[in-house]
């Protein structure tokens, strides 16, 4: 990092910093109070002539009538992004459907980007108003940030099946189901189970008064509907593998054990649930 003597007069937020939620009104204004009373503590970070992160403290500094400092950050656009997830992930108090919503966002990011023109007035107005502006990107051709980097930069803050999940609700929920995650009506993984569903179907669990156990209820009921359509006949190789791999923590100690441990488990466990090998009920 290195201080700016000559920053921008008035300089929008980055592309990248926009992937972060804004902070609410009375976040904004904590803050606010906050720098008005002890002065800005952490320097307002710029990429690209842009704000990278700070886009609260400067919005901040602005209300309270106090300077700003800027300083600008020298890493590549990949290390910006990480920078950004890491730094706002530790200090800001997000949940982790936030946290989750934020590395979906950040992994489809396309960072080989051109900037256009500028913002417009209203993102230098303020976190809320920054919160509804569109950045300015041309897009030059794909290429995404590193999705395991991104998962060490959020410090495992979130685990993989919450991040599959977003990723698929984000891509085939229906608005209204969406919407109803935003709001905490169901959880993002009862959402993707509902996410299969039709379009309908979905819009129904999403204004259903208990849509996380409607879900449940419609997924069962397709999977039903297909094994009745299969004539009820089921591969035993493909239900063998299906409850393996259900079977998470089953799995991950068997990958762990010694050769020795698994020999023993092989003939005392599955020795013992063999029916063929059980005494006749007398």
């Amino acid at each position: 990092m290195t201080p700016i003597d000559n920053p921008p007069e008035r300089p929008d937020p980055h592309p990248i910093c926009l992937l972060m939620p804004a902070a609410d009104e009375d976040e904004l204004q904590n803050l606010t109070e906050d720098i008005r009373a002890h002065g800005l503590h952490d320097p307002i970070v710029l990429f690209e002539k842009r704000i990278l992160d700070g886009r609260c403290r400067d919005a901040a500094c602005k209300s309270a009538g106090v300077a700003q400092r800027y300083v600008e950050f020298e890493g590549t656009r990949e290390e910006a992004l990480m920078f950004v997830v890491s730094h706002n992930i530790i200090r800001r108090h997000l949940t982790k459907q936030d946290i989750a919503d934020t590395l979906v966002e950040a992994e489809d990011f396309n960072l080989n980007y051109a900037l256009g023109s500028v913002l417009g007035e209203a993102a230098a107005g303020g976190a809320a108003e920054a919160q509804g502006v569109e950045s300015v990107i041309k897009i030059t051709e794909p290429h995404t940030a590193s999705s395991r980097e991104l998962a060490k930069a959020a410090g495992g803050a979130v685990s993989h099946a919450m991040i599959n999940a977003t990723r698929k609700v984000k891509r085939q929920a229906e608005p209204e189901l969406k919407e109803a995650v935003k709001k905490g009506r169901i959880g993002v993984q009862d959402a993707a189970l509902a996410a299969d569903l039709s379009p309908e179907q979905q819009r129904a669990i999403a204004a259903s008064p208990k849509p996380r156990r409607a879900a449940k209820d419609a997924a069962q009921a397709a999977k039903n509907a297909v094994a009745r359509a299969a004539g009820g006949e089921v591969d035993p190789r493909v239900a063998l593998r299906k409850a393996w791999e259900s079977a998470t923590a089953l799995r991950r100690l068997w990958e762990s054990a010694d050769n020795t441990t698994r020999e023993w488990f092989m003939e005392a466990v599955w020795f013992d649930l063999d029916p063929a090998n059980k005494p006749p009920s007398r």
